[in-house]
């Protein structure tokens, strides 16, 4: 099996068809340019393609002033790139014809694929056979196609066109799932006067895949800023996330819109982790730990993008507000800690500085307002943007300005200043229809002025940014493990209750597996009597535990199978005699082994910790809060193994409860670096039997006081189908 390097370094000859073709036959061609199948010879044309351009279809003799073949295989010459434009039923002949003429790569325009139903799944699935048998790369079916704004190689019928006087030409690279938004998406860049370098709408994704793409273009060194639009990976999970490193580790700026945050893929599940890992939840991990931006809107998206092509990385998260308004400058003030944005007090000198010129009424501390004053001196406010700026406490900017106001030079004053530093800033206006404030804004634009008409997006980008930048200074590789005695030792566990034919393992089962990799968990003994029980408890030391040992009753509190705190024999021995009664009651069925007797731990605080399988992802780790919140609160985060110390200690403080880790109420601060060896090794555990696990429960885990230590008080491992 190919290494995902090797897999990365095939795909640049594979898809350079798609981006870089020397000839394109359009299948299906039509002499009407607005139909999908006529507006590519149109834009070939536009975009001054300089390949060879053959127009495929036997009722015409020619079109566009070329000649036009009635098939591929008449052609004369070699053909890198064919768009298949003719209805859904003809697809495939027409696909197995390029594949008899060696064409390397083929765009399917049409819909009525699995989009539509049993019939169109079928069809697709020859598809990507087709693909698959011939090493035909397939883009599509129902999609946009490609567009290469360097050569001119528009194989799409995204109608647009051609941009001119962009002040940050050919500088975004964008792949949608949804080709009609895509387009939307490509328009309203453009009006921020940001250009594609390269466009791909990816569409049902029978062959070429979004995670091939996103590799595609990683290893291109042209691109250095990538956004998406996902509706979810059908496939390539692991490639996508290599992907994302790798872009991070080169420093290019990958952001996507994921839509679908409902845990649709989330199925119930006899672990709390399979219940709880649902398939957003999963995507945000990826997203957070392979450095991946997401945005929640068009918006958002769309001002990050802005912001990174004016190529002006923030040294922090300190910001300067500078408004006309004083209610201007609370409004954005408000917002700014929803973001992690810092509305940092001035030095005293800055402050004295803008008192030298601001008139006795104007704030000066941060935000700096400048009140009506700015209708008596209008150069007012580049005065005091600049002596902002240029605070040493100060990382970006943002001003706060009303372009209805009528200043015909604001723009020209606007852009001098934005000039004038050299950190992030933004201009935050509103949506006008007044005519000069819609010039003063095309000016400020068109000038590579970052200009956002919705604060929250705004300060959503300068902060995402700024985390970017920090995150993509240094980043660390990711383990690597040589399987050894832990494995062989957690394979044997496994071998056990597939021999008896358990895909469910019982708690002290699950507790060996766990013990393999060296997690500590509690001191217990496996009794089949009342007398055994007593015996074990005795030998343990009480107080203890009682539970119902089966891998048939999962959840045993509410089978009345867990009885806490015993402190003598007589109460260990009625104990197991009335456990034994309601586990047979609960589940007449069960298969049970007994009653495990178990030291009763000291409290502590409760966490969870996880393992489940992602069909996409792979192996996931799982951490929050433990006990009765994890259901209550479900205040969780995710990340894939293997993970690194510093995802283990980001998982830490991304759940809303992180204070409690920190110690409340008087109550000392919980064993961190014991709980990042814990998820350490579980992340080990969870990469070297990922082909034998679905799901790990480890809840709760107790944590105590710092350099006392964890231990998992209960356990549970479901085996996968495979095991």
């Amino acid at each position: 099996m190919k290494t995902i390097q090797e897999l990365r370094r095939d795909l640049q000859a594979q898809l350079d068809p798609f981006f870089y073709p020397d000839s394109i036959a359009i299948i299906g061609a039509s002499q009407n340019m607005i139909k999908p199948s006529g507006i590519p010879l149109n834009l070939l044309t536009l975009f001054d393609y300089a390949g060879e351009i053959y127009p495929i279809n036997p009722k015409y003799g020619q079109l566009g002033g070329r000649k036009c073949y009635p098939s591929i295989v008449e052609v004369p010459g070699s053909v890198d790139l064919a768009i298949i434009g003719v209805p859904a039923a003809v697809t495939l002949e027409s696909l197995r014809q390029c594949a008899a003429k060696g064409v390397k790569a083929a765009i399917i325009f049409t819909s009525g694929f699995a989009e539509v139903g049993e019939d169109g799944r079928v069809l697709q699935e020859e598809i990507s056979r087709l693909a698959r048998d011939s090493g035909m790369r397939i883009l599509g079916p129902n999609c946009l196609g490609v567009v290469n704004f360097y050569n001119g190689s528009a194989a799409s019928f995204m109608f647009h066109d051609k941009p001119k006087d962009l002040y940050y030409p050919e500088t975004l690279s964008y792949i949608t799932q949804s080709g009609g938004l895509g387009a939307i998406i490509f328009q309203m860049v453009l009006q921020h006067s940001v250009g594609c370098n390269y466009f791909v709408s990816t569409g049902n994704e029978a062959d070429v895949n979004f995670a091939e793409v996103l590799s595609y273009l990683v290893g291109r060194d042209e691109v250095k800023l990538i956004g998406g639009y996902i509706e979810g990976l059908p496939q390539g999970g692991r490639l996508f996330m290599e992907a994302c490193h790798e872009a991070l580790k080169q420093r290019k700026l990958v952001t996507f819109q994921k839509v679908g945050r409902t845990a649709v893929g989330a199925t119930a599940a006899a672990s709390h982790t399979g219940a709880l890992v649902g398939e957003d939840r999963v995507y945000d991990g990826v997203f957070k730990q392979f450095g991946a931006v997401r945005a929640d809107d068009v918006e958002q998206m769309n001002a990050l993008i802005t912001l990174h092509a004016a190529g002006r990385l923030p040294a922090g998260k300190n910001i300067g507000v500078i408004t006309i308004s004083g209610g201007g400058g609370v409004v954005v003030a408000d917002k700014c800690p929803d973001y992690g944005l810092e509305v940092v007090r001035l030095t005293e000198t800055t402050q004295n500085s803008l008192r030298e010129f601001f008139p006795p009424y104007g704030a000066v501390a941060n935000p700096v307002d400048l009140t009506s004053a700015i209708f008596v001196d209008g150069a007012l406010f580049q005065r005091a943007i600049r002596t902002v700026m240029e605070d040493p406490l100060v990382d970006m900017g943002a001003f706060f300005y009303n372009l209805q106001m009528p200043d015909l030079e604001a723009a020209e004053k606007i852009i001098d200043i934005y000039y004038s530093t050299d950190k992030p800033l933004v201009i935050f206006t509103w949506p006008t229809g007044q005519d000069y404030a819609v010039e003063a804004k095309e000016k400020m634009i068109r000038a590579g002025v970052p200009v956002v008409e919705h604060v929250p997006s705004g300060l959503w980008a300068l902060s995402a940014l700024a985390d970017w930048a920090e995150r993509s200074k240094d980043v660390p590789s990711f383990p690597s493990y040589s399987p050894g005695a832990e494995r062989e030792q957690a394979q044997k566990v496994v071998a056990l209750s597939t021999a008896q034919g358990r895909r469910t393992l019982t708690e002290s089962r699950s507790k060996e597996l766990l013990q393999a990799y060296g997690i500590p968990v509690t001191r217990e003994i496996l009794a089949h009597s009342a007398t055994e029980a007593a015996a074990a408890a005795g030998s343990l030391g009480y107080p203890v535990v009682l539970k119902i040992e089966s891998p048939d009753i999962a959840h045993r509190t509410e089978a009345g199978g867990v009885l806490l705190n015993l402190t003598d024999a007589a109460a260990v021995q009625e104990g197991y005699g009335s456990i034994m009664k309601r586990a047979r009651e609960y589940n007449p069925s069960a298969s049970i082994d007994g009653v495990l007797v178990q030291e009763m731990l000291s409290p502590g605080l409760e966490v969870i910790l996880g393992v489940k399988k992602d069909p996409l992802f792979g192996p996931t780790i799982l951490f929050g809060l433990g006990g009765i919140f994890v259901e209550l609160l479900k205040d969780l985060s995710v990340r894939t193994a293997p993970l690194r110390e510093e995802d283990a200690r980001a998982m830490l403080e991304e759940i809303e409860g992180k204070a409690l880790l920190g110690g409340v109420r008087g109550e000392q601060p919980r064993d961190r670096e014991a709980l990042v060896g814990i998820m350490m090794k579980l992340s080990r555990l969870a990469v070297e039997l990922g082909g034998e696990i679905a799901e790990l429960d480890i809840n709760p885990l107790i944590v105590y006081a710092d350099g006392e230590g964890a231990v998992a008080a209960d356990a549970l491992v479901i085996l996968s189908d495979e095991a």
